[in-house]
């Protein structure tokens, strides 16, 4: 509920990607996300395998993150 909107679709759209197991194995983002540390959590997207897969859906989605606003 801390989270806005644009926050909060990052988080479904990598549960749909990636299966809740898959994402709750994010611990470090998701530990960034819970403290409200949005630039460190869009840094921990970017450094997964995760990432690599996806491509440039990763680099929206970090940004997206990081500063709260949709892309």
């Amino acid at each position: 509920n801390k989270l806005n909107d644009a926050r909060q679709s990052v988080l479904v759209n990598m549960c749909f990607n990636l299966g809740i197991n898959g994402l709750l194995k994010f611990k470090k983002f998701i530990a960034a996300v819970n403290d409200g540390f949005f630039e460190l959590a869009a840094k921990e997207m970017l450094e997964s395998r995760w990432a690599k897969q996806v491509g440039s859906r990763a680099i929206e989605l970090s940004e997206q993150m990081k500063i709260g606003e949709w892309k």
